[in-house]
């Protein structure tokens, strides 16, 4: 198991609200499509380890995208800041120990996506992205 199933398995179990829903990599699940609150989770670049003179690539630094989305403004930030504290709060994959603590990377301002299909016009849903990046190294 890698960084990025592991956070989706802690978003998963986390409550992050009424009827908040997670994707893997894209924003449906297993009962479909997402709409309302939820959030899609993606790897991105694995930036290179220091690791060690016997191993130079043992350590890993994956980066891992949050895409929070709400029918709101206000929606999208909550929780996408729900997704902070389980973010940065996650257990290492096992077999790897955290190097350091996990951190946020950088994120977006909370947007609008306004639908692109004139025939069916609906309100517009607000999304912010935001980046973690996680230290690990062989346990």
């Amino acid at each position: 198991m890698n960084t990025t199933d592991v956070l989706v398995d802690a978003l998963r179990a986390a409550d992050l609200g009424d009827g908040v829903r997670v994707g893997d990599g894209e924003p449906r699940d297993d009962e479909g499509p997402l709409t309302g609150r939820y959030c899609v989770v993606r790897p991105r670049t694995e930036q290179p380890g220091p690791g060690t003179a016997a191993d130079p690539n043992a350590d890993r630094t994956p980066e891992v995208q949050i895409t929070a989305v709400g029918p709101s403004r206000r929606a999208a930030d909550q929780v996408a800041e729900l997704a902070r504290t389980v973010a940065l709060g996650v257990a290492p994959p096992t077999g790897w120990a955290w190097l350091c603590v996990p951190e946020f990377v950088t994120g977006t301002g909370t947007a609008p996506e306004a639908t692109t299909d004139p025939t069916t016009p609906e309100a517009p849903s607000f999304f912010r992205v935001d980046v973690y990046r996680y230290y690990l190294t062989p346990a």
